[in-house]
């Protein structure tokens, strides 16, 4: 009951921020804006955004680095006894038609030092592009950062996904077979859903707030090790509720996240 409580008391905050007049404003790359200082990304992050920081660390720091070596996502996370997954160990992560798909197979270490480059990164082309330094393949940032990324609190997270329910939507959609959030079809019924295991990060319709895939396709990891929320692919929909935990102990073919950025 303390739990619905403050996840409540924390949803009213939220809608009292975001009902506010916002003014046009920069918005890091792949957020929405939620309020003046919070940003949430769009979608999970994809397979496309990771390969991004794997090809960095391999050109900066090289193909036996420690840095590049580290970064590598555990493509076994598909090898299961009884299924039919085993092309995704080689070709979930790298071939293209995969591109635009979650990643996964992340440990939350690496998902915490992924938000780390990426805030680097983000904030290092800000500077180009203000012309406070000269790009260069091996430049890094300089100066005082304006965008951090990183994972979401559970309260954060909660709080994005609730405010941005929209149950009329829902409703609607169902009544139209159209499911809403990438979960296993219950036994009798029947979709128009051709998803093998995940899909698209862009999949389905966004909440309220833009977002894609809070419920579904991959749990999503926040800033408590061990805790993910959302839900995966091959979890039932009724058990999806958007205060329920889901817990893990290393990295998953169902586990991904999504980042959300403060400006400072």
């Amino acid at each position: 009951m303390n739990k619905i409580i403050i996840s409540c008391a924390l949803v009213l905050t939220f809608l009292f921020i975001y009902a506010g007049d916002k003014q046009k404003k920069e918005v890091p790359p792949g957020t929405v804006q939620i309020n003046d200082t919070l940003f949430a990304d769009e979608t999970e992050i994809s397979n496309f955004s990771w390969l991004e920081y794997v090809y960095y660390n391999e050109r900066k720091f090289g193909k036996n680095s420690q840095e590049y070596i580290s970064s590598l996502p555990d493509t076994m996370v598909w090898r299961e006894k009884n299924s039919n997954n085993e092309p995704y160990v080689q070709y979930y992560f790298r071939h293209v038609a995969y591109r635009n798909y979650p990643v996964v197979g992340i440990s939350y270490e690496q998902a915490v030092k992924y938000c780390i480059w990426r805030s680097e990164r983000v904030n290092y082309l800000i500077n180009i592009r203000d012309g406070k330094q000269v790009n260069h393949p091996d430049s890094v940032f300089r100066g005082k950062p304006i965008y951090q990324y990183r994972l979401p609190t559970k309260q954060e997270w909660e709080a994005l996904a609730i405010v941005g329910n929209d149950k009329k939507l829902e409703t609607a959609a169902l009544k139209k077979s159209k499911y809403l959030s990438n979960n296993p079809v219950p036994e009798g019924e029947k979709w128009n859903d051709n998803k093998d295991v995940t899909v698209p990060v862009n999949s389905y319709i966004p909440n309220k707030l833009g977002l894609y895939n809070l419920k579904g396709n991959v749990a999503e990891m926040v800033q408590v090790k061990g805790i993910a929320k959302g839900g995966g692919w091959r979890d039932l929909r009724e058990k999806c509720f958007l205060l329920n935990d889901f817990a893990y102990e290393k990295p998953t073919a169902m586990l991904g996240f999504r980042c959300v950025c403060i400006k400072k």
